[in-house]
């Protein structure tokens, strides 16, 4: 709708509600008609609407973390060294023993090397 031609219905409505009558019967012998005077409020009425509440936004993908989580996030443990003492001296590839704090571990060529190191870790939490 124009504006001009918006102006002309706004009019119109007031004219209307200030009369306290039907539209039929303040639409009657006028140039227009009370189904033209209905569609004129649906359509201003829209107008307002769609001014005071916009439609919702679409979704928003996921955030990246801001940088302020990201100093909160717990760093990761960085690797230590462990302190080895070998006792004597064996042939090469045959046993060594590891020692952390107050325990021994004996180790032989073919380790599972991840549990070695998940049982170094424990015993290190244990130490500290």
């Amino acid at each position: 709708m124009t504006e001009h031609t918006r102006a002309k219905w706004v009019k119109r409505m007031l004219e209307w509600r200030e009369s306290g009558l039907s539209v039929e019967d303040f639409t009657a012998g006028k140039d227009y008609a009370a189904a033209s005077l209905r569609w004129a409020v649906s359509q201003v009425v829209a107008e307002k609407a769609a001014k005071v509440s916009p439609p919702p936004a679409p979704p928003r993908a996921p955030r990246k973390r801001r940088a302020a989580e990201r100093a909160t996030a717990p760093a990761p443990l960085a690797p230590r060294f462990v302190p080895v003492r070998v006792r004597g001296v064996e042939p090469f590839g045959a046993a060594m023993v590891v020692e952390v704090g107050g325990a021994r571990i004996r180790v032989t060529r073919g380790v599972d090397l991840a549990l070695l190191g998940d049982v170094v870790r424990i015993l290190q939490e244990g130490v500290r």
